[in-house]
């Protein structure tokens, strides 16, 4: 990369979270797909070509999953990884990691500030932010960057780079202002990561047939993948899905071995010791066992209820949130199967919030006869939640949207320091050692 450099400036007229403020105001709409703004900055910045091999991962569910699990294999492999996914539940840091760990503020900031000295054009906070990872992981020398999709996929900023591997994990409905209703629309939309020659790993378990014939078309070399039998039994992220998500990871290292072979313990190991923020987090605060899952879709939503019949057995206490463009009604529906009470709370960070009389009203429409209270604020909601659950003897599910555990990070963290109560899952190297502190979750919550 010889036009910017994202080491960090000596003085910095504004923070990191100052800058995100800024860059979320630029552009007048917070989500327009396209390439040509990020694809013109791109080429002032010299970032449209990369020196290291490139798996790009698609899909309604499972991307993040995914990335953690390439992320871990490679690391463990003794590669030098660069990680992007997207939204963050606490901290920004998060969607930025380098061997798995979140870079310094400053250096995020020196990589905003090339961006913003080189552009001619507005860009959405996921362009620009994307950019600056790109520039990051180009400067830090990773041997392996792994891109999560924002949006869809065709048009999503992370396609602007043509990837080695793409991975399309899942097809489901969500995001249908954008993507619409079709599912073999939204299949091909998604599988627009794919280059002509080059592996496109599909994990999902029933593919529209829209999909092969547009890979053929195109000169996709595309791959259906399955777990196969005693595979990938033991990891730390529950659930059929996951092991699913783990076929396809198997699937890219396996395709890209000539260039960054990985010895099979590696693989193994590394696949079984992934772990991701808010994909059934198990904690336990003030007495009570807590899972924290950012599901927010009808097909997540029923992954979670199979994860809790198979880990926990027995009902939940939920709390929920959700945005308003969210199939609420069918989330509400899959998770009444385990609810004997919700407790709902309105997500302040964000235009796209339900409103919580209408979150009200849709819950009890479709919860049955479980008991549904609206609480004034998440903290509050939280407080109700521990104590029916402490006094009914169960665990606490908290989902809905990663605004809505963000919403969660620090009264919970607070709970946890203030009862010493420990983590029952293996941290991740990236878990933080201090009171997060919460920015807004912007851009994208797929």
């Amino acid at each position: 990369m010889a036009a910017v450099t994202t080491e960090a400036a000596g003085s910095q007229e504004l923070s990191l979270d100052e800058w995100l403020t800024r860059i979320e105001a630029l552009h007048p709409r917070s989500i327009e797909l396209g390439l040509d703004r990020i694809g013109q900055v791109a080429g002032q910045l010299g970032l449209c070509t990369l020196p290291m091999p490139l798996i790009t991962v698609a899909g309604t569910n499972g991307k993040g999953s995914i990335v953690a699990m390439l992320e871990s294999v490679y690391r463990l492999a003794g590669y030098r990884t660069g990680a992007y996914t997207s939204p963050h539940i606490s901290d920004f840091r998060e969607r930025i990691r380098v061997d798995g760990e979140w870079l310094p503020a400053a250096r995020i900031v020196a990589g905003f500030e090339a961006i913003e000295a080189a552009r001619e054009v507005s860009l959405t906070y996921f362009e620009y932010t994307t950019l600056a990872a790109m520039a990051l992981f180009i400067d830090a020398n990773c041997d392996v960057v792994i891109l999560e999709v924002g949006l869809g996929g065709r048009l999503d900023a992370t396609n602007l780079w043509d990837a080695d591997v793409a991975v399309l994990a899942s097809i489901a409905l969500d995001h249908q202002d954008w993507l619409g209703n079709d599912l073999a629309v939204i299949a091909t939309e998604k599988a627009g990561i794919g280059r002509r020659g080059r592996p496109l790993i599909v994990g999902e378990a029933t593919p529209p047939t829209s999909l092969e014939p547009f890979a053929r078309e195109r000169g996709i070399d595309i791959r259906f993948v399955k777990p196969r039998d005693g595979d990938d039994e033991s990891l730390l992220l529950p659930g059929p899905h996951q092991r699913r998500n783990a076929a396809c990871a198997r699937a890219a290292v396996a395709a890209l071995q000539a260039r960054l072979p990985v010895a099979a313990d590696a693989l193994n190991r590394g696949l079984q010791c992934a772990v991701v923020p808010g994909r059934f987090e198990r904690r336990e605060v003030a007495g009570v066992e807590v899972i924290l899952d950012v599901a927010h879709n009808p097909a997540a939503a029923s992954a979670v209820v199979d994860v809790w019949r198979a880990a926990l057995g027995g009902k939940a206490v939920i709390l929920y949130s959700s945005l308003a463009d969210k199939d609420i009604a069918a989330v509400v529906a899959a998770l009444a199967a385990i609810a004997t009470d919700w407790h709902l709370f309105a997500i302040e960070d964000s235009e796209r919030a339900v409103a919580l009389s209408e979150l009200e009203t849709t819950v009890r429409r479709h919860a049955g006869s479980a008991m549904v209270v609206a609480h004034d604020t998440a903290e509050l909601a939280l407080t109700a939640a521990l104590e029916h659950a402490r006094a009914s003897a169960l665990p606490i599910l908290v989902c809905g949207s990663f605004h809505a555990l963000a919403a969660l990070a620090e009264p919970l963290f607070d709970m946890q320091a203030g009862t010493q109560a420990k983590v029952r899952t293996e941290a991740p190297a990236t878990a933080r050692t201090t009171a997060p502190d919460p920015d807004a979750v912007r851009e994208v919550d797929e």
